[in-house]
């Protein structure tokens, strides 16, 4: 009988190597607790910051599907920091909630481009955010948030409302932030909950902070854990 092993060498062409790769798709989204504190980040999360941040009593983090104007300083959240973020401690994560962030430059939706092509429609921007949930492997459920920039371009309620609608008819459900620091809103189209953002954080005084409301209603907020 031949001892000659089956999977062949490397230099073999019936080499076959196989690994272990990471599920990267373990995060799910559930209701998120009432007046639970997180902070809004735009960055690669690393280990340092998240402790500084669940020293203070946060429990969420709010990331950014998307750069804003192509800055480098917005570095776009992936599957693999997805699975961190809201990884438990026994699997080497973070141990904290996620919820997603699209910055939407209003002005695109008003504006031509430069060549003289129409701007972007509503359908366009909400295949965007839909694409960039997939690639960051955002679970189905969890509220995205538009941070709406440069809202005083003529952008109108509907071609708003258009995006929203296409992303909660494909599973989502969806908050708008405002881009004014002081701003406290009440979500009444989609969701029913209130939060105040921007509280002072000593982690970090120029990040974004938001603390979630009762968040009661028949659209609750929610968020993405392990």
């Amino acid at each position: 009988m031949s001892n000659q092993n089956n999977l062949g060498s490397e230099s073999n062409p019936g080499y076959v190597k196989i690994t272990s790769s990471p599920d990267l798709h373990r995060a799910y989204s559930t209701v998120a607790h009432p007046h639970s504190k997180g902070f809004i980040y735009n960055g690669t999360m690393k280990p340092s910051i998240a402790d500084n941040y669940k020293s203070e009593g946060y429990t969420f983090c709010m990331r950014n599907l998307n750069q804003s104007d192509g800055s480098s300083q917005y570095i776009s959240l992936t599957a693999q920091e997805t699975n961190r973020i809201t990884g438990t401690n026994d699997q080497h994560g973070y141990g904290l909630a996620l919820m997603p962030v699209y910055i939407l430059d209003s002005s695109a939706l008003t504006n031509k481009t430069a060549s003289g092509n129409t701007a972007q429609t509503p359908s366009a921007v909400a295949a965007d955010v839909l694409s960039a949930l997939s690639t960051a492997a955002i679970p189905i459920g969890t509220t995205v948030w538009l941070q709406l920039t440069k809202a005083d371009k003529g952008v109108s309620s509907d071609q708003v409302q258009a995006i929203e609608h296409q992303i909660f008819q494909s599973g989502y459900s969806v908050g708008i932030l405002g881009d004014e620091v002081q701003q406290q809103q009440t979500n009444g189209r989609v969701l029913e909950s209130t939060y105040t953002p921007f509280e002072q954080s000593s982690s970090g005084a120029k990040v974004r902070t938001i603390t979630i409301g009762d968040n009661t209603g028949s659209f609750p907020i929610y968020w993405a854990v392990q």
